[in-house]
């Protein structure tokens, strides 16, 4: 696929516009994307996994954009919840009355790296169990499935771990 064919994948297939996604989770090899263009309303789609890092800059585009409006959007709030990170974003026009959105923690981490330079840290939340001493609390880096860190492939998504 060229570029020209991802940013299609990512927009409206009836005028063109880029929704927000509102979910996204990855399933073994692929990514399941639920996005919603603020004329035509929602759609449900998936994309490849192995191709996540040729998508990144799109799924960013998407995920950081109005529920209602398709304006961009800032996260003004972070909850991070299992393997989900919760957003609320925050749009010129509606400020911050949006849902939250869904999206899978190991992507989030990935295209949030542009927006935590540009914006204060948040709170640190707490984490379901910390690790005793010499144990790790590790995580699948494709799909975020919690790890006892003796694996050599993630029994949720399948990838090999190094």
């Amino acid at each position: 696929m060229t570029q020209q064919d991802y940013s299609k994948m990512f927009s409206c297939p009836h005028c063109g516009t880029i929704g927000a996604i509102f979910l996204l989770k990855v399933t073994g090899s692929q990514i399941l994307i639920k996005q919603r263009c603020p004329t035509h309303g929602g759609r449900k789609y998936v994309v490849p996994l192995m191709k996540k890092d040729e998508f990144m800059p799109y799924i960013r585009d998407a995920v950081f954009r109005c529920y209602k409006c398709g304006q961009e959007a800032i996260a003004d709030y972070v909850k991070v919840k299992g393997p989900w990170s919760l957003i609320r974003c925050s749009c010129p026009t509606h400020k911050n009355k949006l849902p939250f959105y869904k999206i899978w923690n190991s992507v989030y981490n990935e295209i949030s790296s542009k927006e935590l330079e540009a914006q204060p840290p948040t709170e640190p939340q707490p984490t379901e169990s910390e690790p005793t001493v010499g144990e790790q609390k590790e995580y699948c880096p494709h799909c975020g499935t919690p790890l006892r860190g003796i694996e050599k492939f993630c029994g949720a998504c399948g990838a090999e771990l190094g």
